[in-house]
Formats: structure tokens, sequence, C-alpha cells
């Protein structure tokens, strides 16, 4: 059995990473929302986009199908960040 991980690149923590239904997503710096939160196949193609405008976020992942994408988020601050996750 795999064990769940948490994707932590220092500015956002995402988990359960691999995901199943849905992802948590949350700004380490509480000062900062996270503004939108975009999803791209392996091949760069945009699969889903979704607005959070909070510090923290449970995104359901129905509308993907099982395997890898990057995840780019943009924050209240307009930092943007790509990291990888799993769906199940």
């Amino acid at each position: 059995m795999a064990t769940s991980q948490k994707s932590d690149d220092g500015v956002m923590v995402a988990y359960p990473n691999p995901a199943k239904d849905f992802i948590i997503v949350k700004s380490k710096d509480t000062s900062l929302k996270i503004k939108s939160v975009t999803f791209y196949s392996i091949l760069g193609m945009e699969v889903a986009q979704y607005a959070v405008n909070m510090n923290s976020g449970e995104i359901r992942l129905d509308r993907l199908r099982p395997g890898k994408y990057l995840m780019k988020y943009t924050l209240s601050d307009n930092t943007q960040k790509v990291t990888q996750i799993v769906k199940q």
C-alpha cells in the first residue's frame, strides 16, 4: 500500500498526494490567499481550473481521470508555482 505524501514546496502544501476524490491546498503564509489552481495534463493541456480565494481549500478531483497532473497555483501576491500530483 502506497503511503500518502504531502507536496510541500515551501510556499504551499497540497495533500494527500496521491489523491483520490479531493486534494487540500494550503498556503503556508497565512497572509496570502490561493487565488486559483489550474490542472494540466503531462502534455501541457489545461484540464481543470478552480477559483479558491482562500488561505486553504478542498478541491474536488472528480473531473480528472487517474494519472499524473501538473498543478499550477497563483497566490494573492501573484506568485505562481507548479507542483506535480497523482490522481488515483
